[in-house]
């Protein structure tokens, strides 16, 4: 049986406002500490139940993620902050006012480690979906970001911004339709992202499945590599052991299964230091195969 936690329940990750990302280098003779300036700034969570996950039975999606007392998981939401030169770096954009209550603390967070929206240059995205991409636009439907150009892959935006075929399911149409909303107050600063070519220290590598165009990002800190693989995982304590489990949010549950299952495979043997958007705090780690799964290990 899972773990159960108390309904008020919020893991302390939840309120974390904000943390370097350190690396530890080992040899033989000493650790020695590196810090990335990277800044994992909270969205807050989401909560759901163990029915979003497809393709592993009830009975181990429960003995494997820890629930409330009414059953329910807690996603994180974590967003990434990183300087390079001049440009300050934001790595998707949280849920804003649309979604949960949990949900949608980016603003707040940021005000509270004295971070000045305005002063945001770029904000890159992963994909589109609301969690990533509704907190762009405050409640009046205006840019929150006012200076920042977004960065958003090539084969998302052309999916997205596509005309309704009519025949997709609702919660397609509404994405669809929500994303011209969010992206209407930057239309003139929309930088198309090609897979390979680099923008503000990040290269972008198609991982589609989850969405058309969903991308993880790959990026180099203190000389040590990193990615913000983005939706690749949801539920980590059951998609990082199980990685052929998929999730009802999945455009494509077969795509997603395999783009993960194909990265985890590089990520395993490669050091690379992960950034997760539904990791637990502080939403980074290291992927290490465990037979024939994974875990995820300290970054």
């Amino acid at each position: 049986m899972g773990e159960t936690r108390p309904e008020s329940w919020v893991p302390k990750f939840y309120n974390t406002i904000t943390t370097k990302v350190d690396v530890w280098e080992t040899d033989r003779n000493m650790n020695t500490q590196q810090s990335y300036d990277i800044r994992f700034i909270s969205d807050g969570c989401l909560f759901s139940a163990e029915d979003i996950v497809i393709g592993l039975c009830r009975e181990k999606v429960v003995e494997l993620a820890p629930r409330d007392e009414v059953g329910r998981f807690a996603i994180p939401i974590n967003n990434f902050l990183f300087r390079r030169g001049a440009d300050l770096v934001l790595i998707d954009a949280g849920a804003g006012n649309t979604m949960q209550p949990s949900a949608g603390k980016l603003r707040e967070s940021l005000a509270a480690a004295t971070i000045a929206e305005a002063d945001i240059t770029h904000v890159v995205l992963t994909h589109l979906h609301p969690d990533h991409a509704n907190g762009l636009i405050d409640d009046d439907l205006q840019a929150v970001y006012p200076n920042a150009t977004l960065v958003i892959p090539e084969a998302e935006l052309d999916f997205w911004l596509a005309a309704d075929p009519g025949s997709e399911p609702e919660n397609v149409a509404r994405n669809r339709r929500r994303t011209a909303i969010n992206l209407a107050p930057y239309a003139d600063r929309i930088v198309r992202a090609r897979e390979g070519q680099e923008f503000v220290g990040l290269t972008p590598m198609l991982s589609a499945g989850h969405t058309p165009g969903h991308t993880v990002w790959f990026g180099e800190s203190g000389g040590r590599r990193f990615v913000a693989w983005g939706d690749l995982v949801h539920l980590a304590a059951v998609q990082i052991p199980y990685p052929d489990a998929a999730v009802v949010y999945d455009f494509d549950k077969a795509g997603a299964a395999a783009s993960r299952k194909r990265l985890f495979d590089k990520l395993s043997v490669e050091d690379i230091t992960i950034l997760g958007a539904h990791l637990d705090s502080p939403g980074a780690g290291r992927l290490v195969r465990r037979g024939s799964s994974y875990a995820i290990a300290q970054a």
